[in-house]
């Protein structure tokens, strides 16, 4: 078994080498089943691990899986909470963000109420919610809409968000190439803050394919903020683990994308300073944390899930949720204020504020580390 998880019988080639590979791959029954762009996608029934491991490094990669670890297994699964937001209406939306899940829950046809007006879609964009043998939600159907409304709770009502729905409902997992045709439509639109609240490992550590390839083409004053996953290890995970940019004469060389890795702090400890939360990657490749403990968003509507628990309120249409996904939205919401505040790039919010926030250390196996600490809005309570 693989530690990294693939769609099976799928292999990922760059248009320029189909010619000098299909012969090999014809030879392990893997033939071309379509694909657009610089990408093309082979199919067969041998295993990948087997077939990529015959064809040594180069050439092909597997149609990587990424999903919403730990959260679509209920080990942080959401709570209830007597909180509620504050409604806001929209303003003129002048700036929009783009995000990247599991789509948004409707309800009669219409979003939860603190998104109303604030979040942008289409039909192929909103979730279907998957119910469980007690009549209540099953997998991570909110998972998108709580994320949407992580990132509006940081920004004014001039700010908006634009859904992209690519992560199943039920299983919390999405490919690479669903990802990366998600990030060329949200560019074809002209959005250049994008947030993607995901994770997983890959084959032998090596960026995936189509989602390296749509970051390319980004601008290069774009920003993509990734979450860090939930697996409380220093392992580089993807998207979050990409470094586009290179070194030049000891300068960064900005002609990419800026990918933002955000690691989770448990700010319910010692809110001046912070611990890494439990469940938190972390590492030399994070490049931000904020907090991922107990974070308040809209959830799905009151009274669902139903609460079998009497000494827990009853689901109000809001939850407390922790996970790293949460801390990349604190972190989008962040940069997207900056953005509207400043009449700038994305790219230059996001070095402001992290060149702005306060800094707290992080002990790894090299030494200590300090990492810029995003703080998000205060919640509710705080």
């Amino acid at each position: 078994m693989t530690r990294y998880r693939h769609r099976a019988g799928e292999l990922l080639v760059h248009a320029d080498d189909c010619a000098a590979i299909h012969a090999e791959l014809a030879e392990f029954g893997y033939h071309p089943a379509g694909g657009t762009g610089a990408l093309r996608r082979f199919t067969g029934s041998r295993p990948v691990p087997e077939v990529l491991a015959a064809l040594g490094p180069g050439g092909a990669s597997p149609n990587h899986l990424f999903g919403l670890d730990r959260i679509i297994w209920n080990d942080l699964r959401p709570k209830s909470t007597w909180d509620t937001l504050d409604l806001t209406p929209a303003g003129d939306i002048s700036l929009r963000v783009g995000v990247i899940d599991t789509g948004i829950v409707l309800r009669d046809g219409v979003p939860h109420e603190f998104l109303r007006e604030r979040v942008c879609f289409e039909p192929e964009d909103t979730a279907r919610v998957v119910y469980d043998e007690h009549g209540n939600p099953a997998g991570s159907a909110a998972h998108g809409s709580f994320v949407a409304g992580v990132v509006l709770k940081q920004v004014p009502p001039e700010v908006g968000v634009r859904m992209k729905g690519a992560i199943d409902e039920e299983s919390g997992d999405v490919e690479d190439l669903a990802v990366a045709n998600a990030i060329d439509a949200l560019n074809a639109e002209g959005i250049t803050l994008i947030n993607l609240s995901f994770s997983g490992a890959t084959w032998e550590d090596k960026p995936p394919k189509a989602i390296e390839d749509a970051l390319r083409r980004l601008p290069q004053h774009a920003v993509v903020v990734a979450s860090a996953g939930n697996r409380g290890t220093r392992q580089r995970v993807y998207p979050a683990g990409f470094k586009l940019a290179a070194t030049v004469g000891g300068r960064p060389d900005e002609d990419h994308v800026k990918v933002v890795a955000v690691g989770s702090v448990d700010t319910s400890h010692d809110p001046a300073k912070p611990p890494v939360a439990d469940f938190s990657n972390f590492g030399p490749w994070i490049s931000a944390y904020a907090n991922g403990v107990d974070v308040t968003g809209p959830y799905f509507w009151p009274g669902c899930p139903a609460q079998r628990h009497s000494d827990e309120p009853d689901f109000n249409g809001y939850a407390v949720w922790s996970g790293t996904s949460f801390s990349a939205a604190i972190v989008t919401g962040q940069i997207a204020a900056k953005m509207h505040e400043t009449r700038g790039s994305a790219r230059a919010a996001a070095d402001a504020l992290l060149n702005d926030a306060e800094k707290i250390c992080v002990w790894d196996v090299n030494g200590k580390l300090e990492r810029p600490f995003v703080r998000g809005v205060p919640e509710p309570g705080e």
